[in-house]
């Protein structure tokens, strides 16, 4: 089956593994694309053709290709044998996405935009159990902030690609400062990105007036983010808001 990406990908001036690793990955992609419901088959092309402007455009505003593969292997997971070679071609493609476009390293929290927005809610789709369980989907936490003026919210990106999603309640009148909401996509988990992000975090809450400590709250059980926390630099203070431990770093 003719591959409608195969001309744009061999007029790509990029390197030649990466060209013959899009190649294949595109051509099982149109093999496989008549097996897959109507659904899937737009969502993938859409998400595969943003893919493909990544690898090569070096304008483009975001990275989100490792998601992309992520969630099209998930989803292909169910198919058994007939999806595994695309999920695979996936697998030998990432190097040399990774080796074309990384690092991903530096972690800094920008604004998010009109542009970047469904990217931000979609990364709540690569959480599994139990983790949906321990924080809301960044698509509700982003309705919430339009109703709360104490809401101070930030898409968390390594180098150009967006890794999470936090939500600060910034209220400086009492002075508070509690940090509402902590995703990272579980593509990027155990990157260290989660604790990057809260260095910076605290970098932007040293500037409010009069912060003297960081707070936060988690479930406990399974799939709990307590150790994380504990880990880079907050301690329990033993009282439970919502029936969710508080946590507390101190700022001074």
């Amino acid at each position: 089956m003719e591959n409608e990406f195969a001309p744009q990908i061999a007029a790509a001036n990029i390197p030649t593994d990466l060209k013959a690793a899009l190649l294949s990955y595109f051509q099982l992609f149109e093999e496989l694309k008549p097996s897959l419901p109507a659904s899937d088959q737009h969502r993938f092309s859409y998400w595969l053709g943003q893919l493909l402007k990544e690898a090569v455009d070096p304008a483009v505003e975001y990275h989100w290709w490792e998601v992309a593969l992520d969630l099209i292997a998930r989803e292909l997971e169910p198919l058994g044998e007939l999806g595994q070679p695309l999920i695979a071609a996936g697998a030998r493609l990432s190097p040399h996405m990774m080796a074309h476009l990384g690092p991903y390293t530096e972690v800094s929290l920008r604004e998010i935009t009109e542009n970047t927005v469904m990217t931000v809610c979609r990364l709540s789709d690569t959480l599994t159990d139990p983790q949906t369980m321990m924080v809301a989907p960044n698509a509700m936490s982003l309705a919430q902030a339009l109703f709360s003026k104490k809401a101070w919210y930030r898409a968390i990106y390594a180098g150009k690609a967006i890794v999470g999603f936090l939500m600060l309640y910034d209220d400086e009148e009492q002075p508070r400062y509690f940090l509402w909401r902590l995703m990272i996509a579980s593509t990027y988990q155990g990157r260290g990105y989660g604790a990057q992000a809260i260095l910076r975090l605290v970098e932007y809450v040293k500037t409010r007036p009069n912060a003297k400590e960081l707070l936060v709250s988690c479930v406990l059980g399974p799939g709990s983010p307590e150790q994380f926390y504990l880990k880079v630099g907050f301690v329990s203070t033993g009282e439970f808001l919502h029936e969710e431990l508080v946590l507390k770093m101190s700022l001074v």
